[in-house]
């Protein structure tokens, strides 16, 4: 009697988390991307990040947030997002950050 609610409670677990880590990888993978290409001056790191939660998420991440902030030597890129709720238990939030150097040209005569 308790085995199929027990097996079915698990399975949901499991997806869960599966969801979750998916979510988790994608948005370390657009942080990555986003510091990237700010720290090359090549693109937005908003739109780059947003774009490629978009495409690799979908609707598995909602509220999707990516803050930047560049300091002298590095940019720093953080992503959040709510990971869809298969079971109604917790908060399946995520954040992660990535930072890359900032690239610069610097004369050979100025070089150490």
């Amino acid at each position: 009697m308790i085995v199929l609610p027990a097996l079915l409670l698990s399975f949901w677990l499991v997806l869960q988390y599966a969801l979750a880590a998916h979510v988790r990888h994608v948005a370390q993978a657009a942080a990555q991307d986003a510091a990237i290409a700010a720290a090359s001056a090549s693109g937005d790191p908003s739109g780059v990040a947003h774009q490629l939660m978009a495409e690799s998420a979908g609707s598995l991440a909602s509220g999707v947030q990516v803050s930047a902030s560049e300091g002298p030597d590095e940019i720093t890129v953080t992503v959040s997002a709510d990971v869809l709720q298969v079971f109604p238990i917790g908060d399946f939030d995520i954040t992660v950050s990535a930072s890359a150097p900032v690239e610069r040209f610097i004369p050979q005569p100025e070089r150490p």
